[in-house]
């Protein structure tokens, strides 16, 4: 297995709980093996953790490292964790929205790595504006001409991720409402989510059998004007913010190479004081 194989094993949400309950150590071991050099110290596994990110850096910025980053600079950096929201792989049609980040208004962020294709961009753009307003491309240089030319007349943003690591507004999203479409942002909600929109709207459910009560709801739900469903739905997705005042502080602490894939645990006390144990720990070395 190449050292970019086992990067893209290690740095996700499940790799790094069973790291931390030490069910897959092998492959943690074996990816900061690869990767490690002599001159580099190595006293705890926090230690190892930044050896295996700066590598991602340098010679393989993979999805989770664009998710990352803009997870910093952006919900972190620009916003608050407190009043803004992240969604990832957010399913709308047959595509996956990369991230959401709402914050009074939803930024829709659909990633292009060095090591991605643009074949479906379009189709994917299209399919989110018919939820959201605001969507823009995150990509790097490699890709830069051909998405500036592909999206020159288009109200979609374009970000680049520089060679620093640093996020440059190439193109700024225009607010774009043409394609909003109720079904399509009626399926992006969860049942007790479109429930509570039609309690607000209505102060009503509907009283039907269990079949028909899916369509009976979205028949209510399409009769509101679209800015205002949307702005709805936002208010509703924004509640799925993992952070509140019981882990805050826990999670301002985690270090900034494994931010989101913490973000997206959803942990509590027990996992934050087991992961802090882990990245305090002495890393010891395994076989490469």
């Amino acid at each position: 297995m190449t050292t970019e194989n086992m990067i893209n094993k290690m740095f996700t949400v499940n790799s790094l709980k069973k790291i931390i309950g030490e069910q897959n150590n092998r492959i943690y071991k074996r990816t900061v093996s690869s990767v490690i050099e002599p001159k580099n110290e190595v006293s705890t596994n926090l230690d190892a953790l930044k050896i295996v990110y700066k590598y991602m850096s340098k010679n393989h910025r993979n999805e989770y490292f664009y998710k990352n980053t803009l997870i910093n600079k952006i919900l972190l950096g620009r916003h608050s964790v407190r009043t803004s929201t992240a969604i990832r792989e957010l399913p709308i049609l047959n595509n996956i929205l990369d991230l959401l980040i709402i914050n009074g208004i939803g930024q829709v962020y659909e990633i292009k790595t060095g090591l991605d294709n643009l074949l479906r961009l379009q189709d994917q753009l299209n399919a989110y504006y018919m939820v959201f307003s605001y969507c823009n491309v995150v990509t790097d240089v490699s890709h830069l001409s051909a998405v500036k030319e592909l999206l020159a007349k288009t109200p979609t943003g374009i970000i680049l991720l520089t060679n620093r690591d640093t996020l440059h507004v190439e193109k700024e999203a225009v607010e774009f409402n043409d394609k909003l479409n109720s079904r399509t942002m009626f399926n992006v909600l969860r049942k007790y989510e479109f429930e509570n929109i039609l309690m607000s709207e209505y102060g009503i459910l509907p009283e039907t059998t269990q079949s028909k009560y899916y369509e009976a709801c979205f028949e209510l739900f399409e009769r509101i004007n679209l800015k205002k469903s949307q702005e709805y739905m936002l208010k509703e997705l924004k509640k799925r913010n993992p952070i509140d005042e019981t882990n805050y502080k826990q999670f301002k602490n985690v270090p900034k190479e494994i931010k989101s894939l913490v973000y997206f645990s959803d942990y509590k006390n027990k996992e934050y004081n087991e992961l802090n144990d882990f990245l305090e720990s002495k890393y010891i070395k395994g076989d490469s």
